[in-house]
């Protein structure tokens, strides 16, 4: 099997790496970058190859800010085996086959990657928002390392829970912050109903915990039905600058 036999079979680009290995490239792309989808195919002998990634497709993800854990791992396992590929420790799609399965293997090898893309795409860290980065240049001058971001807690519902921010002081219970920003100039209340449950099932799980929120401004009428929404999970600050804040979460 050969570039020749196998390019019009899938309509892959094909191109020799060496005399027992060749690079097949799809004209399909990840998910979380466009890059096309491809594999390396080896003659390992006696009528077998392997196909790989070479685990380009996990590495890429990685480069985009997808952090690797032996959950995500276990699901990116099941992912791939679903498709009669393998995954390895370190991240490669792979499997060996006669070289009668081997249109069908690269087949299943690119849903695979494919696949693992939608998943990984999935797992890139949200974006720091404008008004997080507000926020966190506000108080960083004051707490400095007592400032901790991406704050993770274990909710009453035995979920992970993330705050963008936490203040840790020696000898207390950390104060937990969630930011609300304002969408175009309003409240956001799809993030207000997030906030309520995501601080609500802390408060259930830690009811001693120091639980604000910030909240960037919109209309006043607005202002003040979010933080009556807000009321009962947590203090609700209003932002209107560095110092005001600081004094506020200080009180």
């Amino acid at each position: 099997m050969n570039c020749a036999q196998l390019s019009p079979q899938l309509g892959f680009r094909c191109e020799p790496v060496s005399d027992e290995i060749f690079y097949l490239e799809s004209p399909l792309t990840l998910a979380f970058d466009g890059q096309l989808i491809g594999a390396y195919v080896q003659d390992i002998g006696r009528g077998e190859y392997r196909i790989s990634d070479n685990a380009d497709t996990i590495y890429c993800a990685m480069t985009h800010g997808v952090k690797a854990t032996a959950e995500r791992g276990r699901k990116l396992s099941e992912i791939v085996a679903d498709t009669g590929m393998e995954l390895s420790d370190n991240g490669e799609i792979f499997k060996a086959c006669r070289d009668d399965q081997l249109a069908y293997y690269l087949a299943r090898f690119v849903e695979a990657a494919s696949n693992v893309g939608f998943a990984c795409s999935n797992m890139r860290p949200a974006p720091v928002s404008r008004f997080d980065n507000i926020v966190r240049d506000a108080l960083r001058p004051k707490y400095a390392a007592k400032l901790k971001t991406d704050y993770k807690v274990i909710g009453a519902s035995g979920h992970q829970l993330v705050l963008p921010f936490a203040l840790e002081v020696v000898g207390e219970a950390p104060m937990l912050i969630q930011t609300v920003p304002n969408k175009d100039g309003k409240i956001d209340w799809n993030m207000v109903y997030r906030a309520v449950g995501k601080l609500l099932d802390i408060k259930n799980a830690h009811h001693e915990s120091k639980r604000r929120v910030i909240l960037e401004p919109g209309d006043e009428d607005e202002n003040q039905k979010a933080a009556a929404a807000l009321s009962d999970a947590a203090e609700v600050v209003l932002y209107t600058g560095p110092d005001h804040l600081i004094e506020a979460l200080a009180a």
